[in-house]
């Protein structure tokens, strides 16, 4: 089976993520979420590689878990137009044990139902999170245009060449040290820092899939079934027969080409499909 990988335009602090998170923004998953107010927390698969550079000239990429840090320094040289490398000792796969009982059990809560029915009257499409990766205290190498020939070392704001590079999140949890620019020419430098911690980077999801039905032509024992319930958030007319009935299934993910806003690169490697942004839009 084919897997669909989001690596996401800029780096995402890992407490503002969570398996099993409901999103309608894919590339985005900070955004217009939904985590089920669950008293359980879902099982986590945790996997681990060590020792990984990139750069997005040379470095192979013949399976995405070998080359996931060639990917992100590709992305981040293409938006940035400037040769980028990205550089980490330790790479995190965290993935969603049993995806479906913990689908059950989320759209079992009123709270999750009626957030569902809300995003989905908005036209919104709705994914589930269920896998994402890391990457630990993340070296950054960029290359830059200087508009001035001083020399000897210069200090500035890390955000400054983060926002440059498309790496920093638009959201708070993220550490602003010091960045040194060595000079190498009359116009050029070459800036280093450091995402400290353990920075989230790339999403595996699940869609929601759903339909309406009318109650008049639904036997009422499956009401009695988890994945499907009356409307919780719409007052319908019955006369009419408008459908007051909601259906969801959890679905896996082929092909996001249709989901995706802006302009995105996408590669093959192996069993996945890597999507990466090429473009904000």
């Amino acid at each position: 089976m084919t897997r669909s990988i989001i690596l996401t335009p800029f780096f995402l602090p890992q407490d503002s993520i969570k398996l099993g998170r409901f999103v309608t923004r894919i590339d985005h998953p900070h955004q217009n979420h939904h985590d089920p107010p669950s008293t359980g927390q879902p099982r986590v698969l945790i996997s681990l590689l060590d020792s990984y550079t990139g750069d997005h000239e040379t470095a192979s990429r013949s399976a995405f878990t070998t080359s996931i840090t060639s990917l992100l320094s590709a992305g981040f040289s293409k938006r940035a137009k400037t040769k980028i490398c990205v550089a980490t000792d330790r790479v995190k796969t965290y993935t969603l044990d049993n995806s479906d009982s913990w689908f059950d059990e989320a759209i079992g809560l009123a709270a999750t139902r009626c957030w569902i029915e809300r995003a989905l009257d908005r036209g919104e499409d709705i994914y589930m999170i269920v896998g994402y990766r890391t990457v630990t205290d993340a070296s950054v190498s960029q290359a830059s245009i200087l508009g001035s020939s001083a020399e000897g070392q210069t200090t500035v704001p890390a955000t400054l060449s983060l926002a440059a590079a498309g790496a920093i999140a638009p959201i708070g949890g993220l550490l602003d040290p010091s960045v040194g620019i060595r000079q190498q020419g009359l116009d050029g430098a070459t800036s280093q820092f450091v995402a400290p911690g353990e920075q989230v980077c790339a999403f595996e999801y699940r869609k929601l899939c759903h339909r309406w039905l009318s109650s008049k032509h639904v036997d009422n024992s499956r009401l009695s079934g988890v994945r499907q319930w009356s409307s919780m958030e719409r007052s319908r007319d019955e006369e009419d027969g408008e459908d007051d009935v909601i259906e969801v299934e959890l679905t896996e993910v082929d092909d996001l080409d249709g989901d995706l806003d802006g302009d995105w690169d996408k590669e093959v490697v192996g069993n996945e499909t890597i999507f990466m942004r090429s473009s904000e839009k």
